[in-house]
């Protein structure tokens, strides 16, 4: 790692000699959190990170990004005790270089879909995106999935289309195909093809988001298997409060993903912005899952002072339990520092455990 920061160091300060101009952004993040395991034993941790990034102009249509992250560790663990030695990772690093409309990327970048259901992350391979094809905004990328012997063909690759239509109510078609042509070490070839229609309304006092997703899997000497599933995401302005809701069905076998992001707005079955690492049973139960899989739930929140905000939430995951939460959030510096106290109780269905979680958030944004 330190001759990975020799060489990247110097580099980003050439760079950033070098540019016409540029500017930063990234966040500051402090967390702790009381919560049990799936065992019902208790625990508790503190983490910390700083996400910075750097976009330097050289030209009009030429710029390159870096964004290094500082730390993600535990307290008092690995990188966290005495003496603190946190980690530096660079999550991205790429070339940015714009053709008339067209616009190509390559190197380390990120990506999501519209729901983050297949690929909320940063990934290794080039994306090129065209403003205006056929009416069309649209992105074609490949993906480096994983790279494994180099003297092999045992890698994984993954081609994505994405086409979205600037309409009164905008809609659109993810699409990927994707091989592995060495699926878990078995020596078998892997191909999955993922058809994700969707559309989205937005007028103001109402916002919705909805897709229908269809998955085929292809392993080599095996049946081929078929998962369908369905995601809408709505939000209604109603007086003081904005009341949410949030449904996600896939059958079994659901559709391949890469690294999903998918937030039900649940902390210990799903994942929630707040904390994302107080999730127990949520491992993305909509692919290649066993049996039918459904998400049901409803959130609220509203303003108690203009600085001051409260919000809820109750819902369930079918065969895994029912969760309730709220906390309340505070705007220390509107749009720069906020403080999040949150709480969680969640019951397993099937006299299953009973589990809670209790914590906060500190975020500070930075922004040039």
């Amino acid at each position: 790692m330190k001759k990975v920061l020799l060489i990247l160091v110097p580099l980003l300060v050439v760079s950033l000699l070098a540019a016409i101009d540029f500017e930063f952004d990234g966040e500051n993040r402090t967390r702790g959190a009381l919560y049990n395991s799936a065992n019902e034993k208790d625990g508790s941790h503190i983490d910390n990170r700083t996400l910075l990034g750097i976009n330097a102009l050289y030209r009009p249509n030429l710029s390159m990004r870096a964004t290094l992250q500082f730390g993600d560790v535990v307290w008092g663990g690995s990188g966290g005790s005495i003496p603190a030695s946190v980690p530096i990772n660079a999550y991205e690093l790429y070339l940015n270089y714009r053709f008339r409309n067209t616009n190509f990327r390559i190197g380390q970048q990120y990506w999501k879909d519209n729901m983050s259901l297949i690929l909320d992350d940063t990934f290794s391979g080039i994306m090129v995106s065209n403003d205006n094809l056929a009416g069309f905004k649209t992105e074609v990328g490949w993906i480096k999935a994983l790279e494994k012997n180099r003297f092999d063909s045992d890698d994984y690759n993954y081609l994505l289309l994405n086409m979205q239509k600037r309409a009164t109510i905008p809609w659109g078609l993810y699409a990927s195909l994707g091989w592995d042509a060495d699926y878990v070490n078995t020596n078998k070839d892997y191909t999955h093809i993922t058809l994700m229609p969707y559309l989205s309304y937005d007028s103001g006092a109402l916002t919705c988001n909805a897709n229908v997703f269809m998955g085929l899997h292809f392993v080599e000497d095996a049946d081929t298997e078929v998962g369908i599933g369905a995601a809408v995401k709505a939000d209604a302005n109603v007086g003081p409060v904005v009341v949410s809701g949030d449904v996600l069905f896939a059958t079994e076998n659901g559709i391949a993903v890469l690294s999903p992001y998918y937030q039900n707005g649940l902390y210990i079955y799903g994942i929630n912005i707040n904390n994302d690492a107080l999730n127990l049973y949520w491992n993305n139960p909509y692919s290649w899952n066993n049996d039918t899989m459904l998400s049901l739930v409803g959130k609220v929140k509203g303003d108690i002072t203009r600085n001051v905000s409260a919000f809820g939430a109750a819902g369930i995951v079918i065969d895994n339990g029912f969760e309730i939460n709220g906390g309340v959030e505070f705007k220390l510096i509107p749009n720069v520092l906020s403080l999040t106290g949150y709480a969680a109780l969640g019951i397993g269905t099937d006299d299953g455990p009973t589990n809670y979680a209790i914590g906060t958030t500190l975020k500070m944004n930075l922004k040039d």
